[in-house]
């Protein structure tokens, strides 16, 4: 599927390709989603106490997400300074990373994980990557340096998206791994109860001692259980605001905030402001469906 957005008060574009990946994959990789952007965004960028991001220009932010991996054509600095024309790694964070460019174009590809699955597929600490961005050079393990070379060997997205397949299908799991499975039932049940769940309480779904399941939780998806109900609910309500106006329905952002478990609407617009750096009203004016989860650039 491929997805072209302009923003109205720019004249940037945003050119989107969305591949599943095999049915065997699914339960750790939702999509790759290829992307180029072209000229300067404005609409959502990092504090301006940074210079670089004082006008927003060549910014395209990268939303708060479980932890993925990017992989760039052109160099790019993120907010932490890191320079990258190959694959990066995204440790699970909460805050928006601006991505610039000087050249005022951007090509790019996410593998947009399912929680945790980056540890079950490659055993990837996610707590030692908790909101860091870092080259995979850096990182420095030969299977991910293997599929460093594939992005770099190979231009065009449908010719990519099957050795993507064909490299995670050699790393799947021999046996199921246990823990992973725990904590997609620990989601499940948050997801149900809109996110008002105790670590406690999550650690019981995962019949596990508390101690115990944090210490799991933090590997698999890198950051705490109290945190990662909060990224969750974000994630679920700018879902919900995309299938609206993807259908060009009227969003009511107090009853969106209700449905989501948010005390109420002052409360939905300060986690917003926090982890979005962009109002509900913002968003809601802005209207583009482009994923499912919104952990990907924004146009």
């Amino acid at each position: 599927m491929s997805i072209s957005a302009r923003n109205k008060q720019t004249t940037e574009k945003m050119y989107f390709q969305i591949i599943q990946p095999l049915e065997a994959l699914q339960p750790y990789i939702t999509r790759y989603v290829f992307v180029r952007a072209e000229g300067s965004t404005d609409t959502m960028t990092p504090p301006a106490d940074d210079p670089r991001f004082v006008n927003g220009k060549h910014v395209q932010p990268l939303l708060p997400n479980y932890g993925s991996f990017v992989f760039m054509r052109n160099t790019v600095t993120d907010i932490n300074g890191v320079c990258s024309d190959g694959l990066t790694l995204l440790g699970a964070n909460q805050k928006t990373i601006g991505l610039t460019t000087l050249s005022g174009w951007f090509e790019g590809m996410l593998l947009d994980f399912e929680p945790g699955a980056m540890h079950a597929l490659l055993g990837i600490n996610l707590q030692q990557l908790s909101g860091k961005v870092l080259r995979v050079a850096d990182y420095g393990d030969e299977g991910l340096l293997q599929l460093d070379k594939i992005f770099k060997n190979t231009p065009e997205a449908e010719e990519i998206a099957p050795r993507l397949d064909a490299f995670f299908l050699g790393h799947l799991p021999h046996k199921e791994d246990v823990n992973y499975a725990r904590i997609r039932k620990v989601i499940s049940a948050c997801d149900a109860a809109k996110g008002n769940m105790s670590a406690t309480e999550m650690a019981s779904v995962a019949c596990l001692g508390e101690r115990q399941f944090l210490r799991v939780f933090r590997s698999y998806v890198g950051i705490p259980p109290k945190q990662f109900v909060r990224l969750r609910r974000f994630h679920k309500t700018l879902q919900t605001m995309q299938q609206l106006a993807a259908a060009q329905k009227t969003i009511d952002l107090t009853g969106v905030a209700i449905e989501h478990g948010f005390y109420d609407l002052s409360h939905m617009a300060m986690e917003f402001q926090q982890m979005g750096c962009v109002s509900p009203s913002h968003f809601r004016m802005l209207g583009i469906p482009l994923t499912h989860d919104f952990s990907v650039f924004f146009a």
